[in-house]
C-alpha cells in the first residue's frame, strides 16, 4: 500500500511540474508571438510610408491615418505637402530601426505600435522618422491606423545639445524638425 501511495504521489509530482513547465512555455511563446507580429505590423506599415514618400503620393499617405487622427488633426493636408517636401523629391534609399515597441495587446486593447527608423537619402543623407499607429481597437475602430508621424531632417549626432525631442509620443499630427525649428527648452 505505501508503495503505490508513493507511486502515485511521485506520478502526481511528476504531471505537476510538467503542467507547470508547459504554461512558462505558453506565456513565453505568447510574447514572443506578440512582438513578432508587431514587428511584422510596423513593417508593413514603415513600407506604406516610404512608398507614399517615395512616390509623393500624399493622398495614399493620409489614407494611412486613423480617421480620428484625419479629423483631429489640423491642416492635415497642408502638413503632409510639407512632410513630403521635406524630402524635396529624393527617394530614401533605406530604413533601419530597432524592433518597434508597443503597449496593449490583442487583448488588451488598443494596442499602440511605436517605431524609430534612420533614412538613407542619396546614399549619405540620413534623416530619423517616428511613426505612431493604433493597430487594433475593438471598442473604437476608427482609432486604428497612423495617429503619429514625426521627421527629424538631421542625424541622432548632428541633434543640437539643447534639442529635447520631439512630440509626445501619443500627441496626433505630422511634426517635421529641422536645425532651424528643433523645439529649444
Amino acid at each position: 500500500m505505501k508503495k503505490s501511495t508513493l507511486v502515485m504521489l511521485c506520478l502526481l509530482m511528476i504531471l505537476s511540474t510538467v503542467f507547470c513547465l508547459a504554461g512558462c512555455k505558453t506565456r513565453t511563446d505568447e510574447m514572443a508571438d506578440q512582438e513578432i507580429y508587431t514587428e511584422k505590423q510596423m513593417n508593413k506599415t514603415k513600407k506604406q510610408v516610404i512608398k507614399c514618400i517615395n512616390e509623393q503620393d500624399k493622398e495614399g499617405l493620409k489614407k494611412l491615418f486613423s480617421k480620428d487622427a484625419q479629423k483631429n488633426i489640423e491642416d492635415l493636408d497642408g502638413k503632409l505637402d510639407q512632410f513630403i517636401g521635406a524630402f524635396n523629391g529624393n527617394k530614401i534609399e533605406s530604413a533601419k530601426g530597432l524592433s518597434p515597441a508597443f503597449e496593449g495587446s490583442a487583448e488588451a486593447q488598443p494596442m499602440h505600435i511605436y517605431g524609430e527608423y534612420h533614412l538613407t537619402i542619396n546614399s549619405e543623407e540620413k534623416y530619423q522618422i517616428y511613426i505612431s499607429f493604433c493597430d487594433k481597437n475593438d471598442e473604437d475602430p476608427d482609432k486604428e491606423g497612423v495617429f503619429q508621424i514625426e521627421l527629424r531632417t538631421f542625424t541622432r549626432e548632428e541633434s543640437p545639445k539643447d534639442f529635447n525631442g520631439g512630440a509626445y509620443k501619443d500627441d496626433y499630427g505630422v511634426f517635421i524638425y529641422t536645425l532651424q525649428n528643433y523645439p529649444k527648452e
